[in-house]
C-alpha cells in the first residue's frame, strides 16, 4: 500500500469520519471504500452509488461461499 497526503476540506473529513461510524470503518478505510464507489460511479453512470455498493457486497459473498449461482433445474 502506498501513503499519500491528501489535502481535504473539514466538512469532507467530517462526511468520512460519520461514514467510517457508521459502516464501523476506520477512517483511512472510509475514504478507500467511498473512493472506490466514487471511481466506479464515474465508470458507471447508470448506476447508483447504492446499486455499486449491493454489486461489491454480492461479488464479495460470492468470493467468500456465502452464495452460490441458481441452478435452474433446482427451481
Amino acid at each position: 500500500m502506498v501513503r499519500k497526503t491528501v489535502l481535504m476540506d473539514e466538512e469532507m473529513v467530517q462526511q468520512l469520519s460519520i461514514l467510517s461510524k457508521k459502516e464501523d470503518r476506520d477512517f483511512s478505510g472510509s475514504l478507500r471504500h467511498a473512493l472506490r464507489i466514487g471511481l466506479l460511479a464515474i465508470q458507471n453512470p447508470e448506476l447508483t452509488a447504492e446499486e455499486i455498493e449491493d454489486i461489491l457486497e454480492a461479488k464479495v459473498e460470492l468470493e467468500t461461499g456465502m452464495v452460490r449461482e441458481l441452478s435452474l433445474e433446482n427451481i
